[in-house]
Protein backbone atom coordinates (compact mmCIF):
# COMPACT_ATOMS: atom_id res chain seq x y z
CA UNK A 1 0.00 0.00 0.00
CA UNK A 2 1.39 3.94 -0.41
CA UNK A 3 1.56 4.40 2.85
CA UNK A 4 4.39 1.72 3.06
CA UNK A 5 5.75 1.30 -0.36
CA UNK A 6 6.74 5.16 -0.70
CA UNK A 7 8.73 4.70 2.82
CA UNK A 8 12.04 2.86 2.49
CA UNK A 9 14.15 3.64 5.72
CA UNK A 10 16.24 6.50 4.38
CA UNK A 11 13.21 8.45 3.02
CA UNK A 12 11.88 8.03 6.63
CA UNK A 13 14.99 9.57 8.27
CA UNK A 14 14.56 12.42 6.05
CA UNK A 15 11.28 13.04 6.18
CA UNK A 16 11.52 13.58 10.40
CA UNK A 17 11.19 17.41 11.06
CA UNK A 18 11.24 19.82 13.59
CA UNK A 19 7.41 20.49 15.52
CA UNK A 20 8.54 21.63 18.62
CA UNK A 21 11.66 23.88 20.02
CA UNK A 22 11.59 21.19 23.24
CA UNK A 23 11.52 17.65 22.07
CA UNK A 24 10.62 17.81 18.07
CA UNK A 25 14.58 18.62 17.01
CA UNK A 26 15.47 17.86 12.84
CA UNK A 27 16.81 15.14 12.03
CA UNK A 28 21.10 16.13 11.34
CA UNK A 29 21.18 16.80 7.88
CA UNK A 30 23.59 15.09 6.82
CA UNK A 31 23.27 11.45 4.97
CA UNK A 32 21.21 9.33 7.57
CA UNK A 33 20.67 5.90 6.21
CA UNK A 34 19.59 2.97 7.64
CA UNK A 35 23.31 1.36 8.42
CA UNK A 36 24.41 4.68 9.98
CA UNK A 37 22.00 5.99 12.11
CA UNK A 38 20.05 3.89 15.58
CA UNK A 39 24.05 3.43 16.97
CA UNK A 40 23.29 5.76 20.37
CA UNK A 41 20.95 6.32 22.87
CA UNK A 42 20.21 9.66 21.54
CA UNK A 43 19.90 8.74 17.90
CA UNK A 44 16.86 6.92 19.09
CA UNK A 45 15.58 9.81 21.23
CA UNK A 46 15.58 11.65 17.89
CA UNK A 47 13.97 9.10 15.93
CA UNK A 48 10.92 9.09 18.52
CA UNK A 49 10.95 12.91 18.57
CA UNK A 50 10.12 12.19 14.66
CA UNK A 51 7.12 9.87 15.69
CA UNK A 52 5.70 13.12 18.11
CA UNK A 53 6.20 15.06 14.87
CA UNK A 54 3.91 13.01 12.87
CA UNK A 55 1.29 13.74 15.17
CA UNK A 56 1.11 17.31 14.35
CA UNK A 57 0.92 16.37 10.49
CA UNK A 58 -2.96 16.79 9.73
CA UNK A 59 -3.92 17.71 12.92
CA UNK A 60 -5.89 19.38 11.01
CA UNK A 61 -8.47 16.62 10.51
CA UNK A 62 -8.85 16.27 14.38
CA UNK A 63 -9.07 20.24 15.19
CA UNK A 64 -11.47 20.94 12.15
CA UNK A 65 -12.55 18.33 10.37
CA UNK A 66 -14.01 16.48 12.89
CA UNK A 67 -15.72 19.77 13.94
CA UNK A 68 -17.24 20.22 10.54
CA UNK A 69 -18.33 16.48 10.53
CA UNK A 70 -20.20 17.13 14.47
CA UNK A 71 -22.55 19.95 15.37
CA UNK A 72 -19.95 22.01 16.16
CA UNK A 73 -19.27 23.58 12.83
CA UNK A 74 -20.29 23.94 9.33
CA UNK A 75 -20.00 24.99 5.93
CA UNK A 76 -23.50 26.29 4.64
CA UNK A 77 -22.05 26.97 0.98
CA UNK A 78 -19.58 24.90 -1.25
CA UNK A 79 -16.75 26.08 -2.97
CA UNK A 80 -13.94 24.00 -5.28
CA UNK A 81 -11.48 24.58 -2.02
CA UNK A 82 -13.69 23.33 0.18
CA UNK A 83 -15.36 20.70 -1.39
CA UNK A 84 -14.11 17.77 0.72
CA UNK A 85 -14.68 19.32 4.01
CA UNK A 86 -18.54 20.20 2.64
CA UNK A 87 -18.95 16.59 2.11
CA UNK A 88 -17.65 15.21 5.26
CA UNK A 89 -20.18 18.01 6.57
CA UNK A 90 -23.03 17.33 5.08
CA UNK A 91 -22.68 13.22 5.05
CA UNK A 92 -21.82 12.78 1.20
CA UNK A 93 -18.55 11.81 1.84
CA UNK A 94 -16.76 9.76 -1.06
CA UNK A 95 -13.99 7.52 -1.64
CA UNK A 96 -12.23 10.21 -3.75
CA UNK A 97 -12.24 12.29 -0.75
CA UNK A 98 -8.53 14.16 -0.04
CA UNK A 99 -8.98 14.74 3.21
CA UNK A 100 -9.66 11.30 4.13
CA UNK A 101 -6.51 9.74 1.82
CA UNK A 102 -4.40 12.47 3.23
CA UNK A 103 -5.19 11.13 6.90
CA UNK A 104 -4.69 7.85 6.21
CA UNK A 105 -1.31 8.28 4.73
CA UNK A 106 -0.41 10.42 7.40
CA UNK A 107 -1.43 8.41 10.23
CA UNK A 108 0.19 4.85 8.46
CA UNK A 109 3.21 6.89 8.08
CA UNK A 110 3.66 7.66 11.65
CA UNK A 111 2.64 4.05 12.59
CA UNK A 112 5.94 3.15 9.81
CA UNK A 113 7.78 5.40 12.22
CA UNK A 114 7.39 3.88 15.40
CA UNK A 115 7.37 0.39 13.76
CA UNK A 116 10.88 1.51 12.64
CA UNK A 117 11.94 2.67 16.23
CA UNK A 118 11.00 -0.89 17.67
CA UNK A 119 12.52 -3.25 15.70
CA UNK A 120 15.75 -1.29 15.61
CA UNK A 121 15.64 -0.90 19.43
CA UNK A 122 15.67 -5.18 19.66
CA UNK A 123 18.68 -6.50 21.51
CA UNK A 124 19.74 -2.87 22.31
CA UNK A 125 20.70 -1.89 25.92
CA UNK A 126 19.74 1.78 25.68
CA UNK A 127 19.79 4.19 28.64
CA UNK A 128 16.16 5.40 28.14
CA UNK A 129 14.86 2.16 25.96
CA UNK A 130 11.45 1.87 28.20
CA UNK A 131 10.57 5.31 28.03
CA UNK A 132 11.40 5.03 24.03
CA UNK A 133 9.77 1.89 23.59
CA UNK A 134 6.33 2.88 25.82
CA UNK A 135 6.46 6.47 23.89
CA UNK A 136 6.68 4.26 20.65
CA UNK A 137 3.95 1.62 21.65
CA UNK A 138 1.45 4.66 22.80
CA UNK A 139 1.71 7.05 19.60
CA UNK A 140 1.90 3.84 17.68
CA UNK A 141 -1.63 2.89 19.68
CA UNK A 142 -3.11 6.48 18.91
CA UNK A 143 -2.56 6.14 15.00
CA UNK A 144 -4.26 2.82 15.00
CA UNK A 145 -7.12 4.11 17.27
CA UNK A 146 -8.15 7.03 15.13
CA UNK A 147 -7.73 4.86 12.07
CA UNK A 148 -10.01 2.17 13.69
CA UNK A 149 -12.69 5.13 14.77
CA UNK A 150 -12.62 6.45 11.05
CA UNK A 151 -12.32 4.14 8.82
CA UNK A 152 -13.13 0.70 10.82
CA UNK A 153 -11.07 -2.41 10.82
CA UNK A 154 -7.87 -1.38 8.48
CA UNK A 155 -4.78 -3.48 7.91
CA UNK A 156 -2.51 -4.37 10.80
CA UNK A 157 1.34 -4.64 11.01
CA UNK A 158 3.61 -4.11 14.10
CA UNK A 159 6.81 -4.65 11.62
CA UNK A 160 8.33 -2.27 9.12
CA UNK A 161 7.23 -3.93 5.90
CA UNK A 162 8.75 -3.38 1.88
CA UNK A 163 6.11 -2.83 -0.80
CA UNK A 164 5.09 -6.42 -1.70
CA UNK A 165 4.37 -7.72 1.37
CA UNK A 166 2.26 -4.41 2.62
CA UNK A 167 -0.31 -5.25 -0.63
CA UNK A 168 -1.28 -8.88 0.80
CA UNK A 169 -1.74 -7.66 4.59
CA UNK A 170 -5.77 -7.84 5.11
CA UNK A 171 -7.87 -5.67 6.90
CA UNK A 172 -7.91 -6.97 10.53
CA UNK A 173 -10.46 -8.50 12.59
CA UNK A 174 -11.88 -6.15 15.14
CA UNK A 175 -9.96 -8.77 17.80
CA UNK A 176 -7.40 -8.50 16.24
CA UNK A 177 -7.05 -4.40 16.52
CA UNK A 178 -8.55 -4.41 20.11
CA UNK A 179 -5.54 -7.41 20.97
CA UNK A 180 -2.88 -4.87 19.53
CA UNK A 181 -4.48 -1.57 21.49
CA UNK A 182 -5.15 -3.30 24.90
CA UNK A 183 -1.58 -4.95 24.57
CA UNK A 184 -0.03 -2.26 23.71
CA UNK A 185 -1.27 0.58 25.79
CA UNK A 186 -0.80 -1.91 28.83
CA UNK A 187 2.77 -2.09 28.34
CA UNK A 188 3.49 1.43 27.72
CA UNK A 189 1.71 2.18 30.78
CA UNK A 190 4.27 -0.22 32.70
CA UNK A 191 7.66 1.38 30.72
CA UNK A 192 6.70 5.16 30.55
CA UNK A 193 7.65 7.53 33.19
CA UNK A 194 5.17 8.58 36.27
CA UNK A 195 5.11 12.34 35.70
CA UNK A 196 6.83 15.05 32.97
CA UNK A 197 9.97 16.18 32.55
CA UNK A 198 11.73 19.12 31.28
CA UNK A 199 10.08 18.16 28.36
CA UNK A 200 6.65 18.69 28.78
CA UNK A 201 4.98 17.27 25.92
CA UNK A 202 6.11 13.91 26.28
CA UNK A 203 3.63 11.04 27.71
CA UNK A 204 3.34 9.63 30.49
CA UNK A 205 2.28 6.24 31.49
CA UNK A 206 -1.29 8.36 32.78
CA UNK A 207 -2.12 9.34 29.00
CA UNK A 208 -1.42 5.66 28.08
CA UNK A 209 -4.23 4.86 30.93
CA UNK A 210 -6.63 7.16 29.99
CA UNK A 211 -6.01 6.40 26.33
CA UNK A 212 -7.03 2.46 26.93
CA UNK A 213 -9.70 3.42 28.97
CA UNK A 214 -11.14 5.46 25.79
CA UNK A 215 -10.56 2.16 24.15
CA UNK A 216 -12.38 0.02 25.98
CA UNK A 217 -14.96 2.06 25.94
CA UNK A 218 -15.08 1.95 22.59
CA UNK A 219 -15.17 -1.74 22.07
CA UNK A 220 -17.79 -1.94 25.19
CA UNK A 221 -16.10 -3.06 28.23
CA UNK A 222 -16.98 -0.97 30.90
CA UNK A 223 -15.33 -2.82 33.79
CA UNK A 224 -12.30 -2.97 32.05
CA UNK A 225 -12.45 0.92 31.44
CA UNK A 226 -12.64 1.15 34.93
CA UNK A 227 -9.65 -0.21 36.07
CA UNK A 228 -7.64 1.84 33.05
CA UNK A 229 -9.27 5.16 34.09
CA UNK A 230 -8.68 4.20 37.74
CA UNK A 231 -5.48 4.15 37.21
CA UNK A 232 -5.08 7.51 35.40
CA UNK A 233 -6.57 8.92 38.51
CA UNK A 234 -4.23 7.57 40.51
CA UNK A 235 -1.88 9.95 39.97
CA UNK A 236 -1.81 13.34 41.51
CA UNK A 237 0.44 15.00 39.48
CA UNK A 238 -2.94 15.32 37.41
CA UNK A 239 -6.20 17.30 37.87
CA UNK A 240 -8.89 19.49 37.31
CA UNK A 241 -8.26 22.93 36.71
CA UNK A 242 -10.20 25.37 39.08
CA UNK A 243 -12.41 26.57 36.06
CA UNK A 244 -12.28 25.70 32.17
CA UNK A 245 -11.26 29.09 31.28
CA UNK A 246 -7.47 28.16 33.00
CA UNK A 247 -7.14 24.96 31.06
CA UNK A 248 -6.73 26.77 27.77
CA UNK A 249 -4.85 30.21 29.24
CA UNK A 250 -1.61 30.57 27.40
CA UNK A 251 -0.16 31.69 30.40
CA UNK A 252 -1.05 28.26 31.98
CA UNK A 253 0.33 25.87 28.94
CA UNK A 254 0.36 22.60 29.99
CA UNK A 255 -1.20 22.59 32.97
CA UNK A 256 -2.34 19.28 35.30
CA UNK A 257 -5.26 19.37 33.16
CA UNK A 258 -3.46 18.17 29.78
CA UNK A 259 -2.61 14.66 29.56
CA UNK A 260 -1.64 14.50 26.34
CA UNK A 261 -1.79 17.77 23.91
CA UNK A 262 0.10 19.12 20.69
CA UNK A 263 2.49 21.50 22.02
CA UNK A 264 3.52 24.35 20.03
CA UNK A 265 5.86 27.31 20.91
CA UNK A 266 5.45 30.67 19.12
CA UNK A 267 8.12 32.74 19.97
CA UNK A 268 10.76 29.83 17.78
CA UNK A 269 8.12 29.43 14.89
CA UNK A 270 6.90 26.63 16.19
CA UNK A 271 3.30 27.85 16.16
CA UNK A 272 0.44 27.55 14.12
CA UNK A 273 -2.34 30.02 12.86
CA UNK A 274 -5.72 30.60 14.32
CA UNK A 275 -8.08 27.84 14.70
CA UNK A 276 -11.91 28.23 14.11
CA UNK A 277 -12.49 31.11 12.02
CA UNK A 278 -10.46 34.27 13.48
CA UNK A 279 -12.88 36.91 11.76
CA UNK A 280 -13.12 40.39 11.13
CA UNK A 281 -16.29 41.88 11.63
CA UNK A 282 -18.03 40.28 15.18
CA UNK A 283 -21.24 41.87 14.48
CA UNK A 284 -21.47 40.36 10.46
CA UNK A 285 -18.91 37.68 10.55
CA UNK A 286 -19.62 35.28 13.26
CA UNK A 287 -19.85 31.69 11.23
CA UNK A 288 -18.46 28.96 14.02
CA UNK A 289 -19.28 27.42 16.12
CA UNK A 290 -22.88 26.92 15.17
CA UNK A 291 -26.02 28.00 16.78
CA UNK A 292 -26.76 24.28 17.90
CA UNK A 293 -23.65 24.16 19.63
CA UNK A 294 -24.09 27.71 21.37
CA UNK A 295 -27.46 26.98 22.13
CA UNK A 296 -26.08 23.52 24.46
CA UNK A 297 -24.86 26.15 26.89
CA UNK A 298 -26.85 27.58 29.57
CA UNK A 299 -26.32 31.64 30.59
CA UNK A 300 -24.85 30.26 33.83
CA UNK A 301 -22.61 28.12 32.57
CA UNK A 302 -18.94 29.27 33.22
CA UNK A 303 -18.03 27.69 29.83
CA UNK A 304 -20.24 29.36 27.58
CA UNK A 305 -17.81 32.33 26.70
CA UNK A 306 -15.25 30.25 25.66
CA UNK A 307 -17.51 28.96 22.55
CA UNK A 308 -19.69 32.68 22.40
CA UNK A 309 -17.32 35.52 22.42
CA UNK A 310 -15.07 36.68 20.35
CA UNK A 311 -11.60 38.76 21.60
CA UNK A 312 -10.32 41.69 19.86
CA UNK A 313 -6.52 40.79 18.40
CA UNK A 314 -5.83 43.40 16.78
CA UNK A 315 -7.67 46.57 16.59
CA UNK A 316 -10.66 46.69 14.26
CA UNK A 317 -8.86 44.30 11.97
CA UNK A 318 -9.22 40.43 13.69
CA UNK A 319 -10.91 38.60 16.30
CA UNK A 320 -10.81 34.64 17.70
CA UNK A 321 -12.73 33.06 19.19
CA UNK A 322 -12.13 32.95 22.92
CA UNK A 323 -11.49 29.31 23.78
CA UNK A 324 -8.78 29.43 21.47
CA UNK A 325 -7.02 33.08 21.69
CA UNK A 326 -3.96 34.01 21.71
CA UNK A 327 -1.63 36.95 20.45
CA UNK A 328 0.87 36.63 17.31
CA UNK A 329 4.27 36.59 18.38
CA UNK A 330 6.27 39.64 18.28
CA UNK A 331 9.03 38.19 15.64
CA UNK A 332 7.07 35.78 14.48
CA UNK A 333 3.73 38.04 13.24
CA UNK A 334 1.61 35.71 11.86
CA UNK A 335 1.24 32.45 13.92
CA UNK A 336 0.09 31.68 18.23
CA UNK A 337 0.77 29.16 20.59
CA UNK A 338 -2.26 27.36 21.81
CA UNK A 339 -1.92 24.06 22.87
CA UNK A 340 -4.29 21.28 21.20
CA UNK A 341 -5.81 19.19 23.45
CA UNK A 342 -5.96 15.19 22.53
CA UNK A 343 -6.46 13.75 26.34
CA UNK A 344 -7.14 15.95 29.24
CA UNK A 345 -8.13 15.09 33.27
CA UNK A 346 -11.77 16.21 32.78
CA UNK A 347 -12.38 13.68 29.42
CA UNK A 348 -11.03 11.04 31.78
CA UNK A 349 -13.35 12.14 34.52
CA UNK A 350 -16.82 12.06 32.33
CA UNK A 351 -15.13 8.75 30.89
CA UNK A 352 -14.95 7.24 34.48
CA UNK A 353 -18.47 8.60 35.07
CA UNK A 354 -19.55 6.70 31.79
CA UNK A 355 -17.71 3.40 32.64
CA UNK A 356 -19.76 3.48 35.83
CA UNK A 357 -23.25 3.76 33.93
CA UNK A 358 -23.68 0.15 33.68
CA UNK A 359 -24.03 -0.62 37.84
CA UNK A 360 -24.85 2.64 39.44
CA UNK A 361 -26.53 6.06 38.27
CA UNK A 362 -26.04 7.35 41.46
CA UNK A 363 -21.73 6.41 41.22
CA UNK A 364 -21.96 7.65 37.67
CA UNK A 365 -23.41 11.40 38.55
CA UNK A 366 -21.29 11.64 40.85
CA UNK A 367 -18.40 12.18 38.76
CA UNK A 368 -20.37 13.65 35.15
CA UNK A 369 -21.25 16.68 37.73
CA UNK A 370 -17.22 17.03 39.14
CA UNK A 371 -17.36 19.31 35.19
CA UNK A 372 -20.84 20.91 35.89
CA UNK A 373 -20.50 22.17 39.31
CA UNK A 374 -16.89 23.58 37.97
CA UNK A 375 -18.83 25.01 35.25
CA UNK A 376 -21.33 26.65 37.91
CA UNK A 377 -24.29 24.14 37.32
CA UNK A 378 -26.52 22.52 39.40
CA UNK A 379 -25.67 19.00 40.28
CA UNK A 380 -27.85 16.20 38.60
CA UNK A 381 -29.33 13.94 40.49
CA UNK A 382 -31.01 10.40 39.86
CA UNK A 383 -34.25 11.80 39.90
CA UNK A 384 -33.18 14.07 37.00
CA UNK A 385 -31.65 11.04 35.12
CA UNK A 386 -33.63 7.80 36.69
CA UNK A 387 -32.02 5.27 34.01
CA UNK A 388 -29.30 4.74 31.69
CA UNK A 389 -30.77 5.81 28.69
CA UNK A 390 -31.27 9.07 30.11
CA UNK A 391 -27.48 9.21 31.80
CA UNK A 392 -26.19 8.36 28.32
CA UNK A 393 -28.06 11.56 26.72
CA UNK A 394 -26.76 13.98 29.34
CA UNK A 395 -23.45 12.67 29.80
CA UNK A 396 -23.29 13.58 25.65
CA UNK A 397 -24.14 17.06 26.25
CA UNK A 398 -22.09 17.46 29.39
CA UNK A 399 -19.02 16.37 26.91
CA UNK A 400 -19.81 18.41 24.16
CA UNK A 401 -20.36 21.45 26.38
CA UNK A 402 -17.38 20.59 28.40
CA UNK A 403 -14.89 19.47 25.06
CA UNK A 404 -16.09 21.54 22.66
CA UNK A 405 -13.81 21.56 19.51
CA UNK A 406 -11.46 19.30 20.75
CA UNK A 407 -12.21 17.02 18.06
CA UNK A 408 -14.12 14.69 20.62
CA UNK A 409 -18.12 15.38 19.91
CA UNK A 410 -18.69 12.97 16.73
CA UNK A 411 -16.66 10.62 17.92
CA UNK A 412 -18.30 10.60 21.44
CA UNK A 413 -22.08 10.36 19.55
CA UNK A 414 -21.03 7.37 17.56
CA UNK A 415 -19.72 5.53 20.85
CA UNK A 416 -22.53 6.56 23.07
CA UNK A 417 -24.79 5.16 20.03
CA UNK A 418 -26.75 8.27 19.33
CA UNK A 419 -24.88 9.66 16.19
CA UNK A 420 -27.81 8.29 13.52
CA UNK A 421 -30.94 9.70 15.42
CA UNK A 422 -29.58 12.93 16.86
CA UNK A 423 -28.26 13.69 13.35
CA UNK A 424 -31.45 12.86 11.31
CA UNK A 425 -33.16 15.04 13.68
CA UNK A 426 -31.12 18.06 12.81
CA UNK A 427 -32.11 17.29 9.67
CA UNK A 428 -29.40 15.12 7.98
CA UNK A 429 -29.34 11.99 6.04
CA UNK A 430 -27.20 9.79 7.52
CA UNK A 431 -27.89 6.26 8.64
CA UNK A 432 -25.49 3.51 9.84
CA UNK A 433 -22.77 3.61 7.29
CA UNK A 434 -21.93 6.85 7.68
CA UNK A 435 -20.79 6.01 11.01
CA UNK A 436 -17.75 5.24 8.93
CA UNK A 437 -15.86 6.95 6.67
CA UNK A 438 -14.99 5.13 2.83
CA UNK A 439 -11.83 3.75 2.60
CA UNK A 440 -9.61 5.99 0.46
CA UNK A 441 -9.94 5.08 -3.21
CA UNK A 442 -6.29 5.28 -4.20
CA UNK A 443 -5.54 2.12 -1.21
CA UNK A 444 -8.33 0.03 -3.07
CA UNK A 445 -6.76 1.27 -6.25
CA UNK A 446 -3.26 0.24 -5.67
CA UNK A 447 -4.40 -3.13 -3.80
CA UNK A 448 -7.23 -3.99 -6.19
CA UNK A 449 -8.34 -7.04 -3.94
CA UNK A 450 -11.55 -6.70 -2.05
CA UNK A 451 -11.05 -9.57 -0.43
CA UNK A 452 -8.00 -7.82 1.08
CA UNK A 453 -8.75 -4.16 1.09
CA UNK A 454 -12.41 -4.07 0.66
CA UNK A 455 -14.36 -1.10 1.18
CA UNK A 456 -16.62 -0.02 3.07
CA UNK A 457 -20.65 -0.57 2.88
CA UNK A 458 -22.48 2.42 1.21
CA UNK A 459 -19.49 3.33 -0.19
CA UNK A 460 -19.73 1.05 -3.50
CA UNK A 461 -17.57 -1.65 -4.58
Amino acid sequence: MKYISTILISAAMALLCSCGDDFMNQYPSNNVTENNFYKTDNDFNQAVRGCYARLKSNSGFLINEMAYRSDEAELTAMATSTQDRYDLDHFAERPNNGLTSDVWDTWYNGIYRCNDVLQHMEGKDLENGDRYRGECLFIRSWFYFNLYRVFGVVPLTRVTVRPAEAQTIPRCTEEEIYTLLSEDLTEAAELLPDNRDAEIARVTKTAAWALLGKVELTFKHPDKAQTALENAMSNSFYGLETNTARVFDVSNKMNKEMIFALYYNKQTDNGHGYWFSSITNVLTDVRNPTQVLRDMYTTDDNRRPLVWEYVEVTKNKLYVLKKWYDTYDATYTTIVGNDFPLIRYSDVVLMYAEALADTSIADALTWLNKTRTRAGLPELTTSDVPSKKEFITALAAERGRELALEGQRWFDLVRLGLAVDYFRGLGYPIDEHNLLFPIPQDQIEIVNDPTILWQNPGYGN
